[in-house]
């Protein structure tokens, strides 16, 4: 009998519990709803992320849970309120202004310089109307009337000159693929057509070229889309070279975005507690989670690990193959750090020119720094004060030790050691290395 009865408000616990979940979360979504309006002025990029967060959640439970369709339509119609009132925003701010003449109608005030550089950076033309809130045939226009022509914006290499500068490209960057290395030409300066670039690859790195298409693969990722630049940044820390004490502390200024996303590693602890302070709680300043869930840049230490760190990596792990470096000798890192240090910080700044120039397919071939050149111009993002922060807090957090490595040389030393290195500083980072621990080892013994 006490079993029959229990299989009766079995039914009826479940419909209790599913309904009082329901509450629960309608009763949250207003509060969050309420939050975001009541912020004067308005916060839209917070109510634009509240709207997708929950619409997310909705949809998701919506499949499981029997969820009154008329919340998730709801939901679905303030979202699309909210975008078009951004970009309602947008479209306000970014148009020129008119000039009125004597006769006609007003006529659109662009200035020559604006216009140069927007076609300096390679922008379509399309683009450029888009970002002054004109049409297309009156950015030609000014154009025509300034002498202005896309093609003149093309650099006059021959093909000569053109295979040196790739062949200089592979020698940072050996396992760079064509849009990594128009990247790194256009941070040099030099604009050649997307045919020019593929014909001198084929000349200089034929090998290479077969080499990537065999070991290709293709991922599915879900479209990514924020507000503009500063919405939403990833942070994350690389310890790939950590082994041999190559990992310095960095200032970066990821505290002027409105939101960033990082791991849940202690390392990030200090930048969580900076964007609380700077831009507020209880509005996503800080989103923690996995690594799979902060993909972008997972995937961005994918391409500085293949086009960078990885032949550093393999040069020093050789070293040591070969028993010519041991980690545990100060005098040995000291080596590293003189050799390869400075190598490796330029070839890091290469990678950051040529990333930053580089098409993006997903963009319509734009670059990162012309997206962040527009976004800039059509959603401006307040700054705050004090936007840098020092990552230097390893130690203190105990999630990181990295050791210093002091100089076992004296001032005179290492000057002579100094001038040594600049004498060869052709030679590659392997000799060098050798060449470095062999003075080092002198000059302490004769000590």
């Amino acid at each position: 009998m006490y079993s029959e009865l229990s299989k009766k408000q079995l039914p009826e616990t479940i419909t209790y519990v599913c309904l009082q979940g329901m509450y629960e979360m309608i009763s949250r979504l207003i509060t969050k709803l309420e939050s975001a309006l009541s912020r004067a002025p308005l916060d839209l990029d917070f109510l634009l992320f509240t709207c997708r967060q929950e619409l997310y959640l909705f949809e998701a439970l919506s499949r499981h849970v029997n969820i009154s369709p008329e919340i998730v339509v709801a939901l679905q119609e303030l979202l699309r309120l909210v975008m078009d009132r951004i970009e309602w925003d947008d479209v306000s701010r970014s148009t020129v202004q008119t000039v009125t003449g004597e006769i006609g109608r007003p006529r659109y005030s662009i200035e020559e310089e604006r216009l140069i550089e927007l076609l300096e950076i390679n922008l379509p033309v399309h683009y450029i109307a888009m970002l002054l809130g004109v049409s297309a045939s009156t950015v030609n226009r000014r154009m025509r009337e300034f002498d202005l022509s896309a093609r003149q914006f093309y650099s006059n290499l021959t093909d000569q000159e053109l295979d040196e500068t790739v062949q200089q490209i592979k020698t940072e960057m050996p396992a760079a693929g064509y849009r990594m290395v128009k990247g790194r030409l256009k941070s040099l300066g030099i604009h050649v057509q997307w045919r020019r670039v593929a014909a001198s690859m084929h000349r200089v790195d034929s090998l290479g070229i077969l080499s990537r298409l065999t070991g290709m693969g293709c991922i599915v990722r879900r479209t990514y889309s924020v507000r503009g630049p500063l919405s939403l940044w990833h942070c994350d820390t690389n310890h790939k070279l950590i082994r041999f004490v190559l990992l310095k502390p960095l200032r970066v200024p990821i505290l002027s975005a409105t939101q960033v996303r990082g791991d849940q590693g202690v390392e990030i602890v200090e930048i969580a507690r900076h964007m609380f302070t700077i831009r507020g709680t209880g509005r996503g300043s800080f989103l923690s989670g996995k690594s799979v869930h902060n993909q972008r840049i997972e995937r961005l230490w994918r391409d500085v690990r293949t086009c960078v760190t990885s032949k550093y990596y393999r040069a020093l792990h050789n070293l040591e193959t070969d028993h010519l470096l041991d980690v545990s000798s100060k005098e040995d890192l000291f080596a590293v750090h003189l050799t390869f240090l400075p190598k490796l910080k330029a070839d890091l700044e290469a990678f950051v020119e040529a990333w930053n120039n580089h098409p993006l397919r997903s963009e319509g071939n734009k670059t990162p720094e012309q997206l962040w050149l527009a976004g800039s111009m059509l959603r401006p993002v307040d700054q705050p004060e004090n936007l840098e922060v020092t990552l230097s807090f390893y130690n203190e957090y105990g999630a990181v030790v990295v050791p210093e490595i002091d100089c076992p040389l004296n001032d005179r030393q290492l000057q002579e050691m100094q001038m040594l290195l600049h004498e060869n500083g052709d030679t590659d980072s392997r000799n060098l290395y050798l060449l470095c621990r062999e003075y080092v080892v002198s000059a302490l013994s004769a000590n």
